[in-house]
C-alpha cells in the first residue's frame, strides 16, 4: 500500500498498519523533511512527486488535510486500479468520481497528536466504497488495526464529525478559555484538572445528560448573573457562557 501525507493522522495509521503486518510500499508527503522522517519509521521509502507515486499497489491512502484532496486528485495521478481512499470525516466519497474506478473512506474518529500514543484497537473506523468489494477489502484492513469498525455512508460520517468537533475541538477550547481566565488570577489550569477527569469519568458510566452539574442545571440565575457580570471585560467569553448557560437551562426545563 502507500500512504500519503505524514502529518497526525498520516503518523498514527502508518505507525499502526506496520505493526498490524502490512506493508508500506512508499510514503509520499509534500514536506521533505517531515516526510523523509515518517518514511523511515515505517521502513519505507520517501517521494515528494505524486506523478512518481508506484503505480503498483493496492491501496492508496491520503491522510491528508481537507483542502488538500480536492487538488490531489485533480493531478490525475490515481488513475490506476488500485483503491484509493481517503481518511476525512467531512469530505464526500464522491470526491472521488471521475478520478478513480475504486474508492473509498476509512475515517478514524479520533484526535491524533504525532508521538502520543493511542489504543487504536479502540478507535472507531468508519468505512465506505463505491463497490462492494471495496468495501471488503477496506473492512479487513479496518478490522487489523481496530475491534470497532462500522459502515457509514458520507451524510452520516458528515454527522459523526460534527459531533466529534463538539465534543472534543469544542470542549478543549473551552478548556483553553479557563485557562485564560484563571491565568488572570495568578492559577495555572493544574488546578482545574482534577475536575477535569472526573467529568470525563462520569461522561464514560453514566449518559452526559445525567451527570450534568452547575448553576444552570440548578437553574441558579443569581450565581449566572454573578459570572455574566464578571465576564464584561470578555464579551465573545460571555456570549459563550450566556449561550450554553441558556441551552442548559431549556434541557432542565424538559
Amino acid at each position: 500500500m502507500v500512504l500519503v501525507g505524514a502529518g497526525n493522522v498520516a503518523w498514527h495509521l502508518g505507525h499502526h498498519l506496520l505493526d498490524a503486518g502490512f506493508r508500506i510500499a512508499q510514503l509520499l508527503n509534500r514536506s521533505c523533511e517531515q516526510g523523509t522522517r515518517l518514511a523511515q519509521e515505517l521502513k519505507t521509502t520517501y517521494c515528494s512527486d505524486l506523478n512518481l507515486m508506484t503505480p503498483e499497489a493496492d491501496l492508496y491512502i491520503l491522510a491528508v488535510s481537507d483542502d488538500v484532496i480536492g487538488s490531489m486528485l485533480n493531478s490525475g495521478s490515481f488513475r490506476h486500479q488500485g483503491l484509493v481512499v481517503h481518511t476525512s470525516g467531512s469530505i464526500g466519497m464522491n470526491v472521488f468520481e471521475g478520478k478513480s474506478s475504486n474508492y473509498g473512506v476509512l475515517y478514524p474518529l479520533q484526535t491524533f497528536t504525532r508521538g502520543k500514543a493511542v489504543s487504536f484497537k479502540e478507535v472507531p473506523l468508519f468505512v465506505e466504497a463505491n463497490h462492494p468489494e471495496n468495501l471488503t477489502k477496506l473492512e479487513f484492513v479496518a478490522s487489523m488495526l481496530s475491534d470497532a469498525v462500522h459502515r457509514a455512508d458520507s451524510a452520516t460520517r458528515l454527522q459523526l464529525h460534527l459531533t466529534a468537533v463538539i465534543a472534543s475541538n469544542f470542549s478543549n477550547h473551552l478548556f483553553s478559555i479557563a485557562a485564560e481566565l484563571l491565568s488572570e488570577k495568578g492559577f495555572s489550569f493544574d488546578v482545574l484538572k482534577p475536575l477535569i477527569r472526573e467529568t470525563l469519568s462520569k461522561a464514560m458510566i453514566m449518559p452526559p445528560r445525567d451527570a450534568q452539574t452547575g448553576p444552570a442545571i440548578r437553574g441558579n440565575i443569581a450565581v449566572i448573573d454573578k459570572h455574566l457580570e464578571m465576564l464584561q471585560p470578555h464579551p465573545e467569553i460571555r456570549e459563550i457562557y450566556r449561550l450554553i448557560s441558556e441551552r442548559i437551562l431549556s434541557t432542565r426545563k424538559k
